[in-house]
């Protein structure tokens, strides 16, 4: 295969705990490392992540304007690569030839426009609240609910939404405006001549831009059949925080957002019941835990109910105009 450069997208504040070996599964991938570009964008961290960043070769940009999506477009605007690929601090490419398997389905198929990773990684050494993650695939328990998952649960082993063709190392699927998932993140590889076209810039929303592609008849995904660590929640605390401060700025930029989570009324008030009700929830935590034993599947059901709740408030509150939540 001819390698194509590949510049990866980093928005880092205050990762020093995590990203050495971050960048250390980057530097150590079997693919020439004179086509891969990292792009550290700093929002002015205050511990060592940059001093610990620049012993790997790294291209550093600040950002300074603590906003996490504004460190992704300044990123995309520096990035000299063929390809992009987001990564945060928190994540581990957890195989050497992770970049070849994200690349494999651009590069022979032309009109699959960028590779979504199947999988998050799971590891029963993780904390408790990082092992529920990656057994549902989530970092947000509504997005099974309304049919949003841009990843499978672990135990699900292929691909159905969109589906076109399903292939040994990838599915191909096909997403319109109505059941776009939340793809675009994490680990998404995708041509960056594609990106210029979106409204990336001032900030760059993986939603919103997602969405603009859609609209522009660009809508054929590779979904590939590895995964990615993210240790994204060590505490119940941690996680919820995450989700009302994603929540809280998708109420707050609402009349920008392109992406607006649509759904039918009906998939909706399922969700919300679902959610609230402990009945389902539970269902999908006993069918996990028979596949793989962890207790960690029967955290959804207490999760799902705090999340539902958390939502309808901070939701009930952005209507009357209030602030305070």
């Amino acid at each position: 295969m001819e390698y194509p450069k590949i510049s990866v997208i980093m928005p880092i504040y205050n990762e020093e705990k995590k990203i050495q070996k971050c960048l250390e599964s980057i530097r150590e991938q079997d693919y020439p490392q004179d086509k891969i570009e990292i792009v550290f964008v700093d929002d002015d961290s205050t511990d060592k992540s940059l001093e610990i960043a620049k012993k790997y070769k790294i291209k550093y940009v600040r950002n300074g304007a603590h906003d996490y999506d504004i460190g992704k477009s300044l990123g995309i605007k520096e990035a000299t690569g063929e390809y992009i690929t987001f990564l945060d601090g928190d994540n581990i490419l957890p195989n050497k030839d992770w970049f070849k398997k994200m690349i494999q389905p651009l590069i022979e198929d032309k009109s699959i426009i960028g590779s979504q990773l199947m999988w998050i990684k799971y590891d029963k050494s993780y904390p408790f609240f990082d092992r529920y993650c990656t057994l549902y695939g989530i970092t947000d328990p509504l997005t099974i609910y309304l049919e949003k998952r841009g990843h499978l649960m672990l135990w699900e082993k292929k691909w159905k939404l969109g589906l076109v063709k399903d292939n040994e190392n990838y599915s191909i699927a096909e997403f319109n405006e109505k059941n776009l998932p939340t793809i675009g993140s994490v680990g998404f590889t995708i041509k960056k001549e594609y990106l210029l076209k979106t409204d990336y810039d001032p900030a760059f929303s993986h939603l919103d831009c997602m969405q603009d592609l859609i609209k522009l008849g660009l809508k054929r995904f590779a979904i590939v059949k590895q995964d990615i660590i993210h240790l994204h929640s060590s505490s119940y605390s941690d996680f919820i925080g995450k989700l009302k401060r994603n929540l809280n700025i998708f109420m707050r930029d609402y009349k920008k957002r392109r992406y607006k989570w649509e759904a039918p009324l009906w998939k909706k008030a399922y969700a919300t019941f679902a959610m609230g009700t402990f009945i389902i929830p539970f269902y999908h935590a006993t069918r996990g835990y028979l596949k793989i034993h962890d207790v960690a599947w029967f955290a959804h059901p207490f999760i799902c109910f705090s999340v539902i709740t958390k939502y309808l408030k901070i939701f009930l509150f952005w209507k009357l105009g209030w602030t305070k939540n």
